[in-house]
């Protein structure tokens, strides 16, 4: 937020009987903490005091504080607030601070402000044994061996003749014809497996690609070194003969539980965020007794191709759901 133009005109809310009502105070309040100070500017009843200014110069960036080195500087910037807090008085006494997009903008602002004090302060944080926990129970995604990713059009060992056809036909193709050589894998392959993703075998350890497919396949998979290249003979294999083309590989990965602590903290701080949430609302809802027609849903005809209607008042505020966790 720009805090050279920013003056927060703060909202007092008022209990009142009815759920949802409330008055609001849009008088000028100095930061909170700071009293005192001798007036530079006075407009009607109200003062701005260098105790004030002061504030909000700390407040600032240390570049945006260099541009207030002068008398001058200092001038245009009380001056620049006493203009915000005369229009906004002036809006007062022109009744617009019951306008609906103002009420409006204002309800969306408290709502934010409700969510940030629910969700993100006094959470606790999100404790070294929690980050721990979290590795152990998934320390497969941060220990990984390097794996490579292969097509193949796989034949049965009498049919050498048809799989050498099919390997030259390959070689034919650009390096990175990847749609040639799935559409050669789909009108070929006896590999039910991977027939229908165009020979696509994907990310496979080494280990993998020599318990599903045979050593012979990690071997020939070790030879491959760019993209798009494919093995220059057929590689056979105790149960079948292999046309074999490199896709892509993957690097071995070995974090830490400390290398890791920084991602696992935003993971859990959210999901702690999301269920905090999800607490809230429903407890709202219990407490309001909400009911959702679904009939009369059901019943409303929504035509997506009708022009948009004019507006007749601001948007309504729609906070949407958390993704679920489940």
């Amino acid at each position: 937020m720009n805090r050279l133009c920013f003056v927060p005109l703060f909202l007092f809310l008022c209990a009142c009987d009815s759920p949802g009502v409330a008055k609001m105070d849009f008088r000028r309040t100095p930061p909170t903490g700071v009293t005192g100070g001798t007036w530079v500017a006075k407009f009607g009843a109200q003062t701005i005091t260098d105790a004030e200014l002061n504030a909000r110069f700390s407040e600032m960036n240390p570049f945006a504080r260099a541009r207030f080195q002068t008398v001058e500087q200092r001038r245009d910037y009380v001056e620049g607030l006493v203009r915000f807090e005369l229009l906004a008085q002036e809006a007062v006494k022109r009744n617009l601070q019951n306008d609906p997009e103002v009420v409006e903008a204002a309800r969306r602002v408290m709502v934010q402000l409700l969510l940030k004090k629910e969700l993100d302060e006094g959470s606790g944080g999100v404790t070294d044994a929690q980050v721990a926990a979290w590795y152990q129970a998934h320390v497969s995604d941060y220990v990984k061996p390097a794996m490579t990713r292969l097509s193949h059009i796989a034949f049965k060992k009498e049919d050498r003749a048809r799989a050498e056809e099919v390997l030259a036909q390959a070689k034919a193709l650009d390096r990175l014809d990847a749609a040639g050589f799935g559409k050669l894998a789909r009108e070929n392959s006896n590999d039910e497996r991977t027939r229908e993703l165009d020979g696509d075998m994907r990310f496979l350890s080494d280990e993998e690609l020599a318990t599903q497919y045979g050593p012979e396949l990690a071997t020939a998979a070790a030879a491959l070194v760019k993209v798009g290249d494919l093995a220059p003979e057929l590689v056979e294999t105790p149960k079948a003969l292999h046309v074999v083309k490199l896709q892509g590989r993957q690097l071995a990965l070995n974090l830490k539980v400390e290398e890791a602590k920084p991602s696992i903290q935003q993971l859990l701080a959210n999901e702690s965020k999301q269920e905090r949430f999800r607490s809230l609302m429903e407890r709202l809802k219990k407490e309001a007794h909400l009911e959702v027609n679904e009939s009369s849903l059901a019943a409303m005809v929504i035509d997506p191709k009708a022009p948009a209607a004019p507006s007749g008042s601001p948007a309504p505020g729609f906070i949407p759901a958390p993704p679920s966790t489940k």
